[in-house]
C-alpha cells in the first residue's frame, strides 16, 4: 500500500461510523466466563489443550468446529480493548440460545439481558443502542454502542407478548430462527425440508413493524424469508450473509434463483445485506464478498455482519474486531469512493435503525 492510500484509509476509518450486525459474544458474558471490558487473553490454538471433563456441544459437528473454537467460541474476537483497537463505533450482540440451554430458553435470554446491561452499567464508555441518533452521538463522544439482538425466537416460546418486554429491554433486531423450527417460523436445516411463518410468525412480522424491530432474515429458511419480503413495511436486514457461497449450485436446483430472489427482496425493501466473516479463507475474500452485493445492487444495500466464532475459521488478516482498519484499507487498495466506503462500514445501518 502506498503511504497515500495507508493515510487515506486511516483517516477514512478514523472518520467512519463502523457498525457491525451480529455477533454471539453474550453466551460466553452470560457464562461469566469473560468481562467484555477486558481483553480475552486468547490461547494460540496449536499450543492449548481442551481442559479434562470437557465435552464438545452437539453443534460442533454442524459446524465442523475445531475442538479449539468449541471451547472458547467467540472469545477473542469480541470485547471492548478489540472494540478501541478497531475503531467499532457499534456492535450487534444477540441472544441466541444453544441446543442445551432450549428447557431454559427464556431464563438464560434474560441472564444475558442483565449481563448486557451491567457491562453498560460498568464500564464508562459503553452505551446500550436504541436509535440512530443514539449511534451518532455515540460516535462523536468517541464511546461505542451495544445493540441488543435476537437469533432465534425460543426465548418468546409461544408467547408473541414477550416480544414487548424484550423490546423495553433495548432489542432492536430480530431475526425468528436458528438453524431448527420453532413455533413462528423453519429455520434453514440441512436436509430437512422446510416451509416458511406460522401464523404466530406472520403476527410477529406485524408486531416488529409496529415496535421498530428491525427483522433479521439470517437463518430463516427461504420460504419464510420470501414471505416476510412480502408482508414487511420496512427496511429489512440480512445480517451475516455469504452471497457468493449463496449463489453457488443447488443439487435441488433452486438455491441460486432463491438467494437471488431474497436479496433483490431486501434490496427493494431498502434494507442491506451484512457480509460474515466466519468461514471466508482470508480479508480479500471477505471483500470479494463485499464488493458481490456493490457489483449486483450498488453501495447502498452492504454492511459489516462479522459472526466471528473462533480463530480458526475466521480470514487470514482479518481475525477479530481489532483488525477492522483492515477492511478499510482493502476498500481503499481496490479503488472505492470514500463515500463508498463510509456507507459499507456502517453508515447504510443508520438508514434501517
Amino acid at each position: 500500500m502506498t503511504d497515500s492510500n495507508a493515510t487515506r484509509a486511516a483517516a477514512l476509518h478514523k472518520q467512519a461510523i463502523v457498525i457491525d450486525g451480529h455477533s454471539d459474544i453474550l453466551m460466553a458474558v452470560a457464562a461469566q466466563r469473560m468481562r467484555l471490558g477486558e481483553r480475552f487473553p486468547l490461547p494460540d490454538s496449536k499450543e492449548w489443550e481442551a481442559p479434562l471433563g470437557w465435552y464438545e456441544p452437539p453443534e460442533a459437528a454442524m459446524y465442523d468446529f475445531s475442538k479449539h473454537t468449541s471451547y472458547f467460541q467467540t472469545m477473542g474476537q469480541y470485547d471492548l480493548p478489540r472494540f478501541r483497537e478497531g475503531g467499532l463505533t457499534a456492535q450487534g450482540m444477540a441472544i441466541y440460545i444453544e441446543s442445551a440451554e432450549l428447557n431454559r430458553a427464556l431464563e438464560t435470554a434474560l441472564e444475558m439481558v442483565y449481563w448486557l446491561d451491567r457491562e453498560f452499567t460498568e464500564i464508562d464508555d459503553f452505551e446500550p443502542v436504541l436509535t440512530a441518533a443514539d449511534i451518532r452521538r455515540i460516535k462523536s463522544d468517541g464511546e461505542i454502542g451495544g445493540i441488543l439482538t435476537f437469533e432465534g425466537f425460543e426465548p418468546l416460546g409461544a408467547n408473541l407478548h414477550l416480544l414487548d418486554i424484550f423490546h423495553k429491554l433495548g432489542l432492536r433486531m430480530a431475526t425468528m430462527t436458528h438453524s431448527r423450527r420453532n413455533y413462528f417460523a423453519d429455520g434453514t436445516q440441512p436436509g430437512v425440508k422446510t416451509t416458511g411463518l406460522t401464523e404466530a410468525g406472520v403476527a410477529a412480522v406485524k408486531r416488529m413493524n409496529e415496535l421498530g424491530i428491525v427483522i433479521d432474515l439470517a437463518h430463516l429458511a427461504p420460504a419464510g424469508c420470501l414471505e416476510v419480503l412480502e408482508l414487511t413495511e420496512q427496511p429489512i436486514l440480512f445480517s451475516h450473509a455469504s452471497p457468493r457461497r449463496a449463489f453457488r449450485g443447488d443439487p435441488s436446483g433452486d438455491g441460486p434463483d432463491i438467494a437471488k430472489r431474497i436479496y433483490e427482496g431486501v434490496v427493494q425493501s431498502g434494507g442491506l445485506i451484512g457480509i460474515i466473516a466466519w468461514s471466508q479463507p482470508t480479508l480479500a475474500d471477505f471483500v470479494d464478498e463485499i464488493e458481490t452485493i456493490i457489483d449486483d445492487y450498488g453501495d447502498d444495500y452492504v454492511g459489516l455482519g462479522t459472526d466471528f466464532f473462533g480463530v480458526d475459521q475466521a480470514p487470514t488478516g482479518f481475525i477479530g474486531m481489532q483488525d477492522l482498519p483492515a477492511v478499510t484499507a482493502e476498500l481503499v487498495e481496490r479503488g472505492h469512493s470514500d463515500e463508498t466506503i463510509l456507507k459499507v462500514l456502517g453508515g447504510n445501518y443508520l438508514r434501517i435503525f
